[in-house]
């Protein structure tokens, strides 16, 4: 009797082979991993400077940037020959005790200085020297902002390896973070009998990311598939909490320390359970982008009735500053997190060695000085008012109203002085990578199939 039955008008004329299938896989995971292993080193650097004591970093840039001039004028005057000086005048002002001729010293130090010149030009190059054993940091980049300053000192003193560091362990938590969402979605939604939001029915909504493409507005109660979906992002995110704090680690520790391998860094940091002390952090982060970008088509067709079909140009430019937005908001919470996960590695993870002297050292050796973690407010908090120092200028009227201030007035710093903290520029380090990513990606959609036509994400 069931044979007797078409479902010829219910299936599709071409199914898939099990090869086919298969080649497909392989195609998006050698795509993925491509992508991965060309924005691997901007991510890099962006996790450096989000992680860093910016103070130590200060006190660098004042010492480089005082004058070279202080240097020569230490040099004594009548150390070199003058012009004006006759050596054969006599001194009536001084003991009759014959002086060494000056041109006659000025070449013996010439010709010391030469013969000593050999050793010293390899220190001049900056090459590299080896970091003492007790010194629990290397010290990378000599700015809070230059993405090309962290990229060139980690080229210059690791290779290759210092740059392209933690690629595979961010290609499988990027992998592995869609797959457990997007099951997690699914899961709950056919629990809750609603449908699946990546299943869209309508019209999708211009944009490369595919959160933003998620269909909640066809769904029968949409508030509840959006919180399905923010609630399987967050659960995903806690669920790799302990492969993202070892992925961190990778990317901050130097490149001949060992373990370098996912698994073993795991188990170095003890727990594979996500520390209570960074969960909130963690969880927020990992909701943010599903919460934004997802909610905005919603309330585009809902409350303004903006629609991908009727205004394209609207919904295009509404979709490319809701992740500007969404880069914004995320950075600051993003830096809170990379500082809490490295405090979780450096209290947990036994005492790092390089390869070539197993010899036990103080602490973990990461490439640069970390910043503190005092909670998400707290942080913030340390970065804005507390950690480092920053340049103040004051304009010309600020300087009149100050000059002519009482005597009693707090004084207030004038142009050149620094004042304590980052201030809030200290929470949005590294935010040129997230941009030159929003642009290209952004780009390459309007360059090719236009955007939402399958881009891929970085």
């Amino acid at each position: 009797m069931l044979s007797e039955l078409d479902y010829s008008e219910y299936l599709l004329d071409a199914s898939p082979s099990v090869l086919e299938v298969v080649k497909g896989l392989l195609d998006q995971g050698l795509w993925k991993y491509t992508s991965v292993l060309m924005a691997q080193p901007f991510d890099l650097a962006k996790v450096v400077l989000q992680v860093q004591d910016a103070g130590d970093v200060n006190d660098e840039e004042e010492e480089s940037e005082k004058p070279r001039s202080n240097a020569t004028s230490r040099t004594k005057p009548y150390d070199l020959p003058s012009d004006d000086s006759d050596d054969d005048s006599q001194s009536y002002f001084t003991s009759t005790a014959p002086r060494p001729n000056p041109s006659r010293r000025a070449r013996r130090q010439y010709t010391s200085s030469r013969s000593t010149s050999p050793s010293t030009p390899r220190s001049r190059r900056g090459a590299r020297s080896p970091q003492p054993q007790n010194q629990a940091y290397a010290k990378v980049p000599l700015s809070t902002s230059s993405i090309t300053a962290v990229l060139s000192r980690l080229w210059r003193e690791e290779g290759a390896w210092g740059v392209w560091k933690g690629t595979n362990s961010t290609f499988w938590h990027s992998v592995l973070f869609s797959t457990i969402s997007s099951f997690l979605r699914s899961f709950l939604c056919a629990i809750l009998a609603l449908p699946d939001p990546a299943h869209a029915t309508v019209a999708s909504f211009p944009s490369p990311s595919s959160l933003a493409r998620l269909d909640l507005f066809s769904s029968p109660s949409p508030l509840l598939s959006l919180l399905v979906s923010v609630s399987a992002a967050g659960i995903a995110g806690l669920a790799l909490a302990p492969l993202d704090i070892a992925r961190t680690k990778l990317l901050l520790t130097p490149s001949t320390n060992g373990p370098r391998s996912i698994l073993p860094t795991i188990r170095s940091i003890g727990s594979w359970v996500l520390p209570l002390s960074i969960a909130p952090v963690t969880f927020l982060h990992s909701i943010l982008p599903t919460l934004i970008l997802a909610s905005t088509p919603l309330v585009l067709r809902s409350r303004l009735g903006i629609d991908p079909l009727t205004t394209p140009t609207a919904c295009t430019a509404v979709a490319f500053f809701s992740q500007a937005a969404e880069l914004g908001i995320r950075l600051p919470i993003e830096t809170v997190l990379r500082r809490g996960q490295m405090a979780i590695a450096k209290d947990t993870s036994p005492p790092s060695t390089p390869r070539s002297s197993r010899s036990a050292s103080s602490s973990l050796q990461t490439t640069v000085k970390l910043g503190r973690y005092k909670g998400l407010f707290g942080t913030m908090y340390h970065i804005v008012n507390q950690e480092g120092s920053r340049k103040v200028s004051l304009s010309a009227s600020s300087l009149a109203r100050s000059t002519g201030a009482a005597s009693t007035a707090k004084p207030q710093p004038t142009k050149g002085q620094r004042r304590k903290g980052q201030g809030l520029e200290g929470l949005w380090r590294g935010w040129r990578v997230g941009a030159w990513g929003l642009l290209g990606i952004w780009g390459a959609g309007l360059v090719g199939s236009g955007p939402g036509g399958g881009g891929s994400e970085f």
